[in-house]
């Protein structure tokens, strides 16, 4: 028995591009990252793990999909 009516489940989690307060330069980040993340050219902190969503700090200019 088919249940077509019963949709896929979309994932809540996604890739985003943070600009880096400091510097300016844009990284792309997982939006649960679950480590600390630097920024690659000035070492700022750019996302901390908080248990479900990174606390982000920088400015998010978008989804990388």
């Amino acid at each position: 028995m088919k249940k077509d009516h019963i949709g896929v489940p979309k994932p809540s989690s996604k890739f985003q591009k943070v600009n880096c307060d400091e510097c300016g330069e844009l990284q792309i980040v997982y939006s649960h990252a679950s480590t600390n993340i630097a920024c690659n050219s000035c070492g700022n902190t750019i996302s901390e793990p908080t248990g479900s969503k990174a606390k982000i700090n920088g400015k998010v200019s978008g989804s990388a999909e």
